[in-house]
């Protein structure tokens, strides 16, 4: 809706010239390339976010069997019931999430702190975490991602790493096309403007090209991989885009309600001259 506001606010019904007419229709295609890439990633990020919320009770019931008792019987029962759970709520595959191997090891290995049984307990919660993303169709594509042959349950670290490597890839392209939408629009908008520039105008173009520019630049946080997995793992994706056309929204209202005395006389010597 924001994209609306101010691609159609700023339009003006009669271009100024033929020339700056086809530059300004020609400018449509990257726009609306960025747009579709811009709508592709918050609908994935939308899915991510549903999927994170379930992943989040999973990390947090994990914590809190580890802290409830250290006994491995009494863990791999609690593991069982929260596996139970999980893959019931998730319509899981029993054979490619099966965690009943883990649950064995983790039982049999008689001490809580020791690594097998830390690194069972940890297998089961990737496991449980996979199942998850699959249900919400988080995976890589089939001809990159690697089925189980038939009785053979999943890697979870191959499954997860796969989920992960396109998330990646969504992360980058999300941001740069939510800036390359924004700068885009200022480019729309010279290319569409008639009369004379004010300070209102001016303020309209520099702030979709400011704020176009930080949100692309937010892509930059792929460079640092804690970062990006922190940020990743926030609810703050979508928020941040819908922040920052919300700056560029309210921006450019304010100068065009701040400044409509000296946009309306440009506007009338334009018209004046025009006539003569």
């Amino acid at each position: 809706y924001f994209i609306y506001m101010l691609y159609f606010d700023s339009r003006t019904p009669h271009p100024p010239s033929p020339t700056r007419h086809h530059f300004w229709a020609l400018a449509h295609f990257p726009f609306h390339t960025a747009l579709v890439l811009l709508m592709e990633g918050t609908s994935r990020f939308i899915t991510w976010r549903n999927a994170m919320e379930i992943v989040n009770h999973i990390y947090t019931a994990y914590d809190s069997i580890w802290d409830s008792t250290n006994s491995t019987a009494s863990l791999a029962t609690q593991f069982e019931d929260l596996s139970a759970y999980v893959l019931h709520s998730t319509q899981a595959n029993p054979v490619k999430y099966n965690v009943t191997g883990y649950l064995d090891i983790l039982r049999n290995s008689g001490d809580a702190s020791s690594d097998v049984a830390i690194d069972s307990a940890f297998e089961i919660l990737l496991t449980l975490v996979n199942a998850t993303l699959k249900f919400f169709k988080i995976e890589a594509a089939k001809k990159t991602a690697r089925d189980p042959a038939v009785g053979e349950a999943k890697d979870p670290y191959t499954d997860l790493g796969n989920a992960l490597i396109v998330y990646d890839l969504v992360f980058l392209y999300f941001f740069l096309a939510a800036g390359l939408t924004l700068i885009l629009l200022a480019v729309l908008n010279i290319l569409n403007h008639k009369g004379r520039w004010v300070k209102g105008d001016w303020i309209g173009v520099a702030v979709r090209v400011l704020v176009g520019m930080g949100i692309a630049l937010v892509s930059l946080v792929k460079t640092d991989i804690s970062s990006e997995e922190v940020f990743l793992y926030s609810p703050w994706m979508l928020p941040t885009v819908m922040l920052g056309l919300g700056i560029v929204v309210l921006v450019d209202g304010v100068a065009g309600w701040v400044l409509p005395a000296t946009a309306a006389a440009a506007h009338a010597r334009t018209a004046k001259e025009e006539r003569v």
